[in-house]
């Protein structure tokens, strides 16, 4: 089998032995990449690892940020697919043509490997999940792996059919890793929402993108036999130790763009007044539930106050021209 697909690593080079692991994993694939794209914030220093098996990184600088490092190597790379993967991710040789299978077979344009431990733990925060409607385990959509709902949270399935080959309709994954066609990520013109990075924390970056091409007709599957393991080198939550405040902050803003931009625009009367209900409803419940967790540590109150800065800033930026200049969506 001959895909022509490259491969494309966003990292900070600090991932080390997790780093390694995913390189013996890509020099393992079959077929093999026509190149490799690897992708530093500028200041960085170069990962000490290096490729084998006849393949060979290209190393790119860019501007520091989470959403600009992908952006720089899907706009640099050159195969008609595109694996675009962080720097602490495992899988056998053969992940890449379980992924490619929806795609040649016209199902969708992007394809993804189920990650449970992307989806919200069975126990007490699991319940306060959905009673807030942050993150529902679904009861309707048996044959979607996520859904968006309208109060800028997500319903998901953990109970799938891992043993047979089964391609779940989704309309976000986590960015941990995917396989996709590159015309199709470039048509979703994601450097449109780089204000994901404004605030130095791109939070809700995989939403975002992943629920724009769904609003634009691009449909992604999860193939429920496909597997790969997560290492979780942790090093974005490493970097901004030192900046949680910051982090808070653009969780709030970068919520509310989400929310206004891809929600409360993509829909009739009735359906704004839903979305703006379903919001309020969610940000009144986070804010009951800090609350109490701050009466045995403050430290959730302060978490609290600077997600509600966050969507302070955020309503005064909607109505700023930079953000009425963004491109407007075509939502099919």
């Amino acid at each position: 089998m001959e895909i022509n697909y490259s491969v494309v690593i966003r990292t900070i080079g600090k991932a080390g032995e997790k780093y390694q692991k995913l390189l013996t994993s890509i020099e393992r694939l079959e077929p093999k990449p026509i190149e490799v794209i690897v992708v530093l914030p500028e200041g960085y220093a170069l990962p000490k690892e290096r490729i084998g098996s006849g393949l060979e990184e290209t190393f790119i600088y860019c501007k520091k940020g989470m959403v600009e490092q992908r952006l720089v190597g899907i706009e640099n790379a050159k195969g008609e697919y595109l694996f675009v993967c962080d720097d602490d991710v495992m899988f056998d040789k053969d992940f890449i043509q379980r992924l490619y299978k929806p795609l040649s077979k016209g199902i969708a344009k992007i394809s993804a490997a189920p990650l449970i431990s992307f989806l919200p733990q069975p126990g007490i925060r699991s319940i306060y999940n959905n009673i807030s409607s942050s993150a529902v385990q679904t009861i309707f959509n048996k044959n979607k792996y996520v859904h968006i709902l309208k109060s800028s949270g997500w319903s998901y399935n953990r109970n799938l059919d891992f043993d047979n080959e089964v391609y779940y309709e989704t309309e976000s994954l986590p960015w941990t890793c995917f396989f996709a066609e590159k015309k199709a990520l470039d048509s979703i013109n994601f450097r449109n929402e780089i204000w994901l990075d404004k605030y130095g924390y791109a939070s809700m970056d995989d939403q975002v993108m992943f629920y724009k091409a769904y609003l634009m007709g691009i449909k992604s599957v999860v193939v429920s036999n496909a597997k790969y393991i997560h290492m979780d080198a942790m090093t974005s939550r490493k970097e901004n130790n030192n900046i949680a405040d910051r982090v808070f902050f653009a969780s709030g803003f970068n919520r509310f763009i989400f929310w206004h931009r891809f929600i409360y625009f993509n829909g009739n009367f009735i359906l704004k007044c839903l979305s703006v209900l379903s919001f309020l409803y969610y940000i009144l419940f986070n804010t009951v539930y800090l609350t109490l967790k701050g009466i045995k540590n403050k430290e959730f109150i302060r978490r609290n106050k600077l997600i509600y800065k966050g969507y302070r800033e955020a309503k005064k930026y909607i109505k700023t021209s930079e953000y009425k200049s963004l491109e407007k969506i075509n939502f099919k």
